[in-house]
């Protein structure tokens, strides 16, 4: 363990019961929030499964941990990595779910070790547009068999005080990952303002508008608070601390309704909650942003563009909704320079918003701008490195240049990163069977492509795909290999 966690420890982890903070404490720098929540967040796992959860309280040996329910809803052997990764084996009897339907659950490890407890913020507090962070753990796949600490900066997009589907009522803009469920949601003062438990299914892909939805959703640590006795979990928490019952914005509880619609697949509803949401703050640029992710979604071009100009209107410094105000002028209304205009301005105001530097990558590419779509892609890889497709795109641009090592590398990352992409194995495969004359490794991919593809009920690309490993074995035959 380092030496600051071990300050950490020494200051905060004695205490057997949670500590509500004060509403003075001072705001702190993003790397030193990244290192409260890295000392704070443990990775939860069994054989099938892998969540995150957040050190809440010590007593003796014992450590507390809340997580969401569903990171612990198995009859199983969990296992927990502290920040020095040293592994725990949980108390199965430890683990208790929340009542009612709320999706949070404590469960226990004994350690002799010194770990910091989290401090517990106010998160009725929060407000749409206010700086927000998410750690945890993104899943381990196959190949990349270890989960890595992961910690994302976004904004507040709404917080409602009404209670929706098992609690979920913070909706912020943070691009989580799977994995990452049960990790803590912090705020400027590195307190813990929620549980993350939800993010925007709708992760890039291969023909992306590349516009997110901000549907990435954690229950406030207030509704854990209200319940928390009936956990047996002891909170302090005097009377001076008390946290504010607040009413929540209208136009808050339709944002947070639509995140639960949307990541119920209804499109249509959500876009009907935006609407309400406008409709009562009628200059908020967030909602205009996501209401335009959402036109875009259902073919609404025009729609979307006017909302992003909106967006832009009453926020001119709001980088995503240049980026993805660029993204539409690029694929769909076949205005090139405004999307370089666009994309510019998105880097130049939020200079680490990945997808600004993918986009136009992909935009310099097209314009025959191979080194300069190239650097763009390395910026984005620099900035998120756990997106998988930019390591394929990259991995064409590499081709392209003749580096066949460094695309193979870039293809294998991305298949590391997201082992259920039957395209990019597909796409490995033609450069291992044709290019590197890798004829095994190559039929192997193209195989495993053809297997993905029927798991996903992608009859089409499966058969073409059959095809294909045919005409490779028959070529294999020929060539004697």
């Amino acid at each position: 363990m380092s030496p600051k966690i071990s300050v950490l420890a020494g200051l905060i982890g004695i205490a057997a019961t949670m500590p509500l903070v004060q509403p003075s404490a001072v705001a702190k720098t993003s790397v030193e929030i990244g290192e409260t929540a890295r000392a704070i967040t443990v990775l939860i796992t069994e054989p099938n499964s892998i969540g995150s959860g957040v050190i809440l309280q010590r007593q003796g040996d014992v450590y507390t941990v809340l997580t969401a329910a569903h990171v612990v809803r198995n009859k199983v052997d969990y296992k927990i990595t502290t920040s020095d990764d040293r592994q725990y084996s949980a108390i199965s009897s430890s683990i208790k779910p929340a009542p009612g339907s709320v999706d949070l659950a404590i469960v226990k490890f004994k350690a002799n070790a010194k770990y910091p407890t989290a401090k517990l913020g106010n998160s009725r507090s929060l407000k749409s547009g206010m700086d927000l962070y998410v750690a945890g753990f993104p899943a381990a796949t196959r190949v990349l068999t270890k989960s890595i600490f992961v910690f994302r900066e976004g904004k507040v997009s709404a917080n409602s005080q009404k209670t929706f589907e098992a609690g979920y009522s913070l909706v912020y803009s943070n691009d989580t990952l799977p994995g990452m469920s049960g990790g803590a949601v912090l705020n400027e003062r590195a307190e813990v303002v929620a549980i993350h438990g939800r993010g925007d299914r709708e992760r890039l892909g291969d023909n992306s508008l590349g516009g997110k939805t901000g549907f990435n959703v954690g229950i406030p640590i207030d509704r854990f608070i209200a319940i928390a006795s009936n956990m047996g979990v002891p909170i302090s928490q005097p009377a001076a601390v008390t946290i504010a019952q607040s009413a929540s914005s209208p136009a808050d509880d339709y944002v947070a309704s639509a995140a639960q619609k949307y990541n119920n697949r209804d499109y249509r509803g959500a876009l009907a909650d935006y609407d309400r949401a406008i409709a009562l703050k009628p200059k908020d640029a967030i909602a205009y942003n996501y209401r335009g992710v959402l036109k875009v979604k259902i073919q609404d071009f025009e729609g979307g563009l006017a909302d992003y100009n909106r967006a832009i209107q009453f926020d001119a410094n709001y980088g995503e909704a240049y980026s993805n105000r660029g993204n539409l002028k690029a694929h769909k209304l076949q205005d090139l320079p405004g999307a370089m205009a666009d994309y510019d301005l998105a880097i130049e105001l939020s200079p680490k918003y990945a997808p600004a530097y993918s986009n136009r990558g992909l935009l310099k590419v097209k314009n025959r701008d191979i080194v300069g779509g190239l650097a763009d892609y390395n910026l984005a890889i620099q900035q998120d490195p756990m997106e998988a497709t930019y390591y394929s795109y990259r991995a064409f641009l590499k081709i392209l240049r003749g580096d066949r090592q460094g695309a193979l590398t870039d293809f294998t990352r991305s298949i590391e990163l997201n082992p259920n992409n039957a395209s990019v194995y597909a796409k490995r495969a033609d450069l291992r069977f044709f290019t590197l004359k890798d004829r095994a490794g190559g039929l192997a991919d193209l195989q495993q492509s053809a297997k993905l593809y029927q798991q996903q009920s992608n009859a089409e690309q499966y058969q073409k795909t059959i095809v294909r490993i045919g005409q490779w074995q028959k070529l294999n035959k020929k060539t004697g290999s």
